[in-house]
C-alpha cells in the first residue's frame, strides 16, 4: 500500500514558491510514485546494479546516504524473495554509515526507515524507492536486510555521467577521517573538499519527519536521489569550508527532495570516486534557497539547497566495483556549465544582482565567415580590467526559456538561460571606467546566441552593409549581468615578485601567454593595453598561438598592437599551425611551427622563455583539452603548474 495521500507540507510549499502549484498536469503529480515495486523494477535492482545507495538515520535522527554492494563487487547481492519486498545480502567497510544505523537500533534509537536509488551508470537508468526494514541481520562484514516497498518512481537519465562498471574484489576500506559531530569553527579537510570539487555525482538524501497532525495522512519517510552535473557543480564555501551548496537544475518538478528538506531540515551528501573507490559521507543540516535568495549565494542560479556540514567520514578504497580500465566517460549532455559561489567572484568581479545595466549593440566586423567583433554601448560606466570578461543576458532578443523535461535533439535547451560570458577584447578606457566595449567572437555550431548574433549580421551584411558600422538604428539591447574573472594583465613593472623568488631584480621578467584558437581574446585586450602605454613594459613576452586560421588572428594582433611597422621589441610571436602564413603579417615577425604545441617546442625554448625562473608567469586560455596538454608538456620541463593562470572555454 502506498504511504503516499497527496503533496506533505513541504512539498506543498516548495511547489508554491516556484510556482508548480500553478503549472496544468501537475496538481496530481504526486500520483507518478507508485504504492508498489513493479516487476521491472525489481528485475533491475536484482540483476543490473553493483552497488545501491540508501538513504538510512542515525541514532540522532540523522540522515546517511550509505552504498549497499555485493562483497566482491558483482551483481547478485539482491534478490527479491516475495512480492514488494528486497533482500540484501551486502558488504558493509569501516566507515560506511549503515553502521551508524545499525548502532541506533541496538540502542532503541533507530528508525526502520530506508530509501535507496539504483542508477545503471552504463546506461543511464535511474528508479528509486523508499519503504522500512523488516529484518537486519550482521554476519561479520556482511548485513542481510529485507525491506518492504511502499514509494516507487522511475526517474529519467539527465545529468548522469555515463560509466562502464566493473568488479574490484581487492577493495579494502581504509576510514581517513571520521569526524561524526564537527564542532563549531570546524571544517572540512582540505582532501574532503577538493573530492567535492572534482566530483560530477552526488547521491542527496533526504528525511521527512511529519508533524503528530500530519502523521497519519502523511507519514514521515526518506528520500534520496542523484544529482549530477560537470565536475565541480556542487560548491564549497570558502568562508566556512563546511556548507556544500547544491544546485537544482530543470527536473520532473515533483520536488520531493526539496519538500523534504523544506519541512524538515536536514539532509545528506554522498560522493564516490568511481576511479579509485573512495568515498566522502556527509550529513548536515539544509535550508532551500529561491529565486534573489538563490541567487545571492549562486550568482545566476535560481534554486539551491545548502547543506551545512554537521558531521563527515572519509574513507578510500572502499567501493568493490570501478571504472574499467581505459574506459572513457561520457557526461550528461543536459548538464549546464558550472556555477561559482558569489564569494567565490575575484575582488575585481562585479555582479548587478536585480537591477542591471543595458548594452545596446553599436556596431559589427566580420574577421571571417565565423568570427566577428561585436561593439557595444553601456548605459553605465563599467570598470573592465584587461582580460577579464562581460556576463551578458540575451533573454530580451531569443525570449524567456520554456519548461522542457527532456529535450533529445538540443539537451543543453533544458538549462539554458540565455546567459553568456565573453572575454572584452577591447573597450575606449580598459583598465578604467567604460561604456564601449567590444566582444570578439566565434559563432558556436548550433550555439543558441552566437547563431542568433551572426544570423543578424550575415542579413545586414546582406542587405543593409551599412548598418554594420553603426547599428544602434537596430535597438538591439540586451542586460549586463557582471564583469568577473581575475584572468588579467598583471602588473609587468612589479620587481618585487623577481626579488622574493631570487631572480635578478635588474633583469625583464618573462611572461608566457599561450592561446588556443579564439582564446587568444583576452590577450588581444592585454595588448590593446600595452600597445596604449607611454613607455614599453620592462618585459619579455612571448605569445603562442595555435590556430587553423593564422592570417585571421594575426590581423587581430597587429590590429590590436596598433598596426606597428614591427612587432615591439618585448613582444615575440610563435604560431603553430599547419596552414599558410601571408607576408601580409611580416611585419610582426612571427615564428610558424607545424602541427600542435608539444613538449619538444617547450624543451627547445625553456630558457628564451624563463621556464627554470621562479618569477616567470604563464597564462593559457583555450579549449580544456588543449590546455591540459600544455600543462603536461610544461610539468615535463619542470615549471610549477599549479602557478599557472588558466582562462578555459565552458558552454
Amino acid at each position: 500500500m502506498t504511504s503516499l495521500n497527496g503533496w506533505h507540507p513541504g512539498e506543498r510549499l516548495v511547489r508554491k514558491k516556484l510556482g508548480f502549484d500553478k503549472v496544468p498536469g501537475m496538481a496530481n503529480a504526486w500520483t507518478w510514485i507508485e504504492g508498489e515495486m513493479s516487476e521491472q523494477h525489481s528485475t533491475f535492482y536484482t540483476t543490473r546494479l553493483p552497488f545501491i545507495p540508501v538513504c538510512v538515520l542515525d541514532e540522532e535522527g540523522r540522515p546517511w546516504a550509505s552504498v549497499l554492494a555485493g562483497k566482491d563487487g558483482h551483481i547478485g547481492y539482491v534478490r527479491l524473495p516475495r512480492y514488494n519486498t528486497l533482500g540484501f545480502q551486502a558488504r558493509l567497510w569501516e566507515g560506511d554509515p549503515f553502521k551508524k544505523h545499525l548502532k541506533a537500533g541496538e540502542q532503541n534509537k533507530g528508525s526502520t526507515l530506508i530509501a535507496g536509488i539504483g542508477v545503471e551508470l552504463s546506461t543511464r537508468r535511474r528508479n528509486k524507492f523508499a519503504g522500512h526494514i523488516l529484518r537486519e541481520v550482521v554476519n561479520g562484514d556482511t548485513v542481510e536486510l529485507e525491506l518492504v516497498v511502499n514509494e516507487a518512481i522511475g526517474n529519467c537519465p539527465k545529468y548522469i555521467t555515463l560509466r562502464e562498471m566493473v568488479p574490484y574484489p581487492s577493495a579494502s576500506a581504509v576510514v581517513e577521517e571520521d569526524h561524526p559531530h564537527l564542532s563549531e569553527g570546524e571544517r572540512l579537510s582540505e582532501a574532503a573538499i577538493a573530492h567535492v570539487l572534482a566530483s560530477d555525482t552526488v547521491w542527496f538524501g533526504t528525511t521527512y519527519v511529519a508533524a503528530q497532525k500530519d502523521a497519519e495522512r502523511y507519514p514521515s519517510h526518506l528520500g534520496i536521489n542523484h544529482r549530477g552535473g560537470r565536475p565541480g557543480f556542487t560548491r564549497v564555501k570558502p568562508s566556512d569550508g563546511r556548507t556544500v551548496v547544491l544546485p537544482d537544475f530543470s527536473g520532473n518538478r515533483i520536488m520531493t527532495s526539496l519538500g523534504n528538506v523544506e519541512a524538515t531540515p536536514r539532509a545528506c551528501l554522498t560522493y564516490i570516486d568511481f576511479a579509485t573507490g573512495d568515498i566522502l559521507y556527509i550529513t548536515g543540516n539544509a535550508k532551500n534557497f529561491f529565486g534573489p535568495d538563490a541567487r545571492a549565494v549562486m550568482p545566476l542560479q535560481d534554486a539551491l539547497t545548502e547543506v551545512y556540514a554537521t558531521g563527515y567520514t572519509f574513507v578510500r578504497n572502499a567501493l568493490p566495483t570501478r571504472v574499467r580500465p581505459g574506459y572513457k566517460i561520457q557526461p550528461s549532455p543536459y548538464s549546464p556549465p558550472v556555477k561559482g559561489l558569489a564569494e567565490e567572484q575575484s575582488a575585481g568581479s562585479k555582479l548587478f544582482g536585480e537591477e542591471q545595466p543595458k548594452a545596446l549593440l553599436t556596431s559589427i566586423v566580420f574577421h571571417s565567415n565565423d568570427l566577428a567583433t561585436f561593439e557595444w554601448e553601456s548605459t553605465i560606466p563599467l570598470q573592465i580590467d584587461p582580460g577579464q570578461a562581460i556576463i551578458m543576458n540575451f533573454t530580451s532578443l531569443l525570449g524567456s526559456r520554456q519548461y522542457q523535461h527532456m529535450a533529445a535533439s538540443k539537451p543543453s535547451s533544458v538549462n539554458d538561460d540565455f546567459i553568456r560570458t565573453w572575454t572584452v577584447s577591447k573597450a575606449d578606457n580598459l583598465g578604467k571606467e567604460s561604456r564601449r566595449y567590444s566582444l570578439t567572437m566565434r559563432e558556436k555550431p548550433g550555439g543558441t546566441v552566437t547563431g542568433a548574433l551572426f544570423s543578424i549580421a550575415r542579413k545586414l551584411a546582406q542587405f543593409k552593409p551599412e548598418v554594420l558600422a553603426d547599428s544602434r538604428d537596430l535597438s538591439l539591447a540586451v542586460n549586463i549581468v557582471g564583469v568577473n574573472g581575475d584572468f588579467v594583465l598583471p602588473d609587468l613593472e612589479d620587481r618585487s615578485v623577481a626579488v622574493d623568488s631570487g631572480s635578478p631584480s635588474d633583469e625583464p621578467r618573462h611572461f608566457v601567454w599561450i592561446a588556443g584558437g579564439i582564446g587568444i581574446t583576452p590577450f588581444l585586450a592585454m595588448l590593446s593595453v600595452l600597445s596604449n602605454a607611454s613607455s614599453p613594459p620592462p618585459a619579455k613576452i612571448a605569445l603562442v598561438i595555435s590556430t587553423r586560421e593564422p592570417d585571421v588572428l594575426l590581423a587581430l594582433v597587429s590590429e590590436f598592437l596598433g598596426n606597428p611597422k614591427s612587432a615591439p621589441r618585448y613582444l615575440t610571436i610563435h604560431v603553430f599551425t599547419n596552414a599558410s602564413i601571408s607576408d601580409e603579417h611580416s611585419n610582426l615577425g612571427a615564428t610558424r611551427h607545424s602541427g600542435r604545441v608539444d613538449l619538444g617546442f617547450f624543451e627547445e625554448n625553456k630558457d628564451t622563455f624563463g621556464l627554470g625562473r621562479k618569477d616567470t608567469e604563464v597564462f593559457i586560455c583555450g579549449p580544456l583539452p588543449f590546455e591540459q596538454s600544455v600543462l603536461e608538456s610544461l610539468g615535463t620541463v619542470g615549471y610549477n603548474t599549479s602557478k599557472v593562470h588558466r582562462e578555459g572555454f565552458a558552454y
